[in-house]
């Protein structure tokens, strides 16, 4: 089954952020949630089952899934417990 993928018109300012190889597998990774939302590794977050958080090496990647819907939202890409982009969401 394919899910609608959808961003927060931030997420892309944070890929930007990061240095071109990171930034295509990070981005690999976002666009296969479209194929399977809770891949190995994805964690609930503690009192929101919708929402996600998925590491992908030094980088968090949080996300909602909307199961009526069949969407993922990437909301943020995280590194270190920060959010990345200029104006830290």
């Amino acid at each position: 089954m394919q899910w609608t993928l959808a961003w927060d018109p931030r997420v892309p300012e944070g890929l930007r952020a990061l240095p071109a190889a990171e930034r295509q597998r990070v981005l690999s990774t976002i666009l296969s949630l479209a194929d399977d939302p809770m891949p190995a590794g994805a964690r609930s977050l503690p009192g929101k089952p919708h929402w996600f958080r998925l590491d992908d090496g030094p980088f968090c990647i949080l996300y909602a899934v909307d199961r009526v819907e069949s969407s993922v939202t990437v909301y943020a890409v995280m590194k270190d417990e920060e959010l990345l982009g200029p104006d830290r969401y």
